[in-house]
């Protein structure tokens, strides 16, 4: 009976560690898992902003030329024509 109880102790102990190295793993997983989401998120912030910038300046160009030409078609002074 003692050796039954023994080897019963000594599987659940063996479950238990199997279980925990099992957790174990699964949570370093769960880790690299998010450092990769983490460090993917934050290189697509960084290509949102360059394209927002890239954007801006675009439509500061833009703006800039057609206040050009408006200037130059309202322009009525003969020297600067």
């Amino acid at each position: 009976m003692r050796i039954a109880l023994a080897l019963a102790a000594a599987l659940a102990f063996g479950l238990a560690a199997c279980s925990q190295a099992d957790q174990t793993e699964a949570e370093t997983n769960a880790d690299a898992a998010a450092t990769e989401v983490g460090a993917a998120m934050e290189s697509a912030g960084d290509a949102i902003g360059d394209a927002a910038n890239e954007a801006g300046e675009a439509v500061e160009g833009a703006v800039n030329d057609a206040a050009t030409e408006v200037e130059h078609a309202t322009d009525d002074n003969e020297a600067t024509q």
